[in-house]
């Protein structure tokens, strides 16, 4: 398979030009959200309170910058593992992909927006609607793939896929929880991403449980 012209999908360039493409609009999103770490200038603060009050009011700046980061770092490995599996890319896959790095592109704004309205549920309901976007971009791409094998290596089988698309639907089922507490008028519903680590612990101890299983009772 891969580039062949005759391919019907075939979109005249290699998948490491879409990868370093990819790889970098992630890693300036992910450089650009210090940015709204924003701290004010030294004539504006004289005393030590000043300084704990600063530090205080950069707090939910902080837990923003730190779960939109966590959270890009863990779409890109996801990303990065699924075009691992591919040995081609065609038109429509491509086209998902730009709508991902679009909305990934929005991430750092979203957040800053976030941090400086931390009393807002309308604020945390932006960075929640743009981290739904990303990964929902994300999970259809895995879900895309699944369902057109000739994309894949030839070592590759569509079964490989599961844990992955298992995966990549925590982040857009937490957007959605997120929403919904916001919509009821809490101030923190962001927090609630501070749960996908265990979230996705749980599904990587489910698919370990069932490899095994398959292993030892072979269908």
């Amino acid at each position: 398979m891969s580039t062949d012209p005759a391919h019907a999908g075939w979109i005249g360039f290699s998948k490491n030009r879409f990868e370093a493409l990819t790889d970098g609009i992630f890693g300036i999103a992910m450089t650009l959200l210090v940015v709204g770490l924003s701290v004010p200038t030294v004539e504006t603060i004289t005393t030590t309170v000043e300084i704990e009050e600063t530090l205080s009011s950069l707090f939910p700046d902080f837990v923003h910058y730190c779960i939109a980061f966590l959270i890009l770092h863990g779409m890109w490995v996801s990303h990065h593992a699924l075009s691992q599996k591919m040995e081609f890319i065609d038109r429509r896959f491509l086209d998902l992909n730009s709508f991902l790095l679009l909305s990934v592109a929005i991430i750092p704004f979203s957040t800053s927006f976030a941090g400086d309205f931390p009393e807002s549920p309308i604020a945390a309901m932006v960075l929640e609607i743009n981290l739904l976007a990303v990964s929902g971009f994300l999970l259809t791409q895995w879900i895309y793939v699944t369902s057109n094998p000739d994309l894949l290596r030839s070592d590759s089988r569509q079964d490989d896929l599961s844990p992955g698309v298992r995966l990549a639907a925590v982040i857009p089922a937490f957007s959605l929880l997120g929403i919904t507490v916001a919509l009821l008028g809490s101030v923190w519903s962001t927090g609630i991403y501070l749960l996908v680590p265990l979230a996705i612990f749980m599904i990587k101890r489910f698919s370990h449980l069932k490899e095994s299983e398959n292993s030892r009772f072979p269908v």
